[in-house]
């Protein structure tokens, strides 16, 4: 547990220090988001590379956490082999973030990269765990099918919903948070040490990305963000003694599906590119109806804690009334 606590205040502490560095330092070099009145309302340019500085944090959280003199970072070093595949898949997704917010790339583009991440986490190991679906068939493949489309769903989900300040960190803290409680009460110290310090990441970070923000994440951060949290559910999924706890990752993350998912088929149906942006996502529904940006964020952070809460509970519960909660 101390090495934990460590983690998460390292973490903590080197995004509130790194955000504003990184947002005065790197973000002047052609990572400013302009504004255009339409979708992009504020006021001046804003840096979005609250990806980058996320990245720095996590690495050299860990690299402190290595060098202390302390005898329970041992289970760091132990531990070192199941997390360090999982930071090499996610700087493919970070990487085309990066460049994304650089030159722009086009969506397919942007997929392309996405689809090549989730296909090495894959191969790295990091598996979306179907064995208590008895009703499928016995496919070798659908695993992998399976994994790959949870990832690239989710590193979609979190980029569409980064349209509002604070939005997409602070849902990305709850499920983050979320994931963090059920890998101690699972005993997965792993999941547990990849989790905490991203938990902490995005709670410095947000001190400079809530309403009002002087950085924005970017496509480095939201994409990233998804996709990590994707493959910390398949790890999750993979503990999982039900059918039931097999489907509570995928409440943690369900606000952001959702959308995405509804985002589709608002698209399809009007005959629209599905790549192409609108104001339809659930938050600007909120917007519609009056609430303010900051309310219309605390209650997407309301809802999604709900729902993470519903399935810590339903992971938890391994009974004849599991299914119901």
């Amino acid at each position: 547990m101390f090495l934990i606590l460590t983690l998460g205040a390292l973490s903590v502490v080197l995004a509130l220090v790194l955000t504003p560095l990184v947002r005065d330092y790197v973000g002047k070099w052609g990572f400013l988001d302009h504004p255009d009145g339409v979708r992009k309302k504020h006021a001046k340019p804003i840096p979005r590379v609250g990806g980058i500085a996320i990245v720095l944090s996590y690495i050299i959280t860990f690299a402190i956490a290595l060098a202390l003199p302390f005898t329970y970072t041992d289970h760091l070093h132990h531990a070192l082999p199941d997390i360090l595949p999982l930071t090499l898949v996610g700087s493919v997704v970070f990487l085309t973030g990066v460049l994304d917010d650089l030159i722009g790339l086009a969506a397919w583009q942007k997929l392309m990269g996405i689809l090549g991440a989730s296909v090495l986490a894959y191969f790295a190991g990091i598996h979306v765990d179907i064995h208590l679906m008895h009703g499928l068939p016995a496919w070798p493949w659908l695993g992998f099918v399976v994994t790959v489309v949870w990832l690239v769903g989710c590193t979609n989900a979190f980029n569409l919903i980064d349209g509002m300040d604070g939005l997409a960190a602070g849902v990305g803290l709850v499920a983050a948070v979320t994931m963090l409680v059920a890998a101690l009460t699972q005993s997965n110290l792993p999941l547990a040490m990849a989790t905490m310090p991203l938990a902490g990441c995005l709670l410095g970070f947000l001190r400079y990305n809530f309403n009002g923000a002087s950085v924005f994440l970017g496509d480095s951060g939201s994409l990233l963000i998804g996709f990590m949290l994707g493959c910390y559910g398949a790890l999750w999924s993979e503990k999982s003694v039900t059918l039931v706890a097999l489907t509570v990752p995928l409440l943690a993350v369900s606000i952001p599906l959702i959308d995405v998912v509804l985002s589709i088929l608002r698209r399809f149906l009007r005959n629209r590119p599905i790549f192409q942006a609108d104001r339809g996502h659930i938050h600007h529904r909120l917007l519609d109806l009056g609430l303010s940006p900051k309310n219309a964020v605390l209650t997407m952070y309301g809802v999604c804690a709900v729902v993470a809460v519903l399935s810590l509970i339903a992971s938890a519960l391994h009974n004849q009334f599991s299914g119901l909660i």
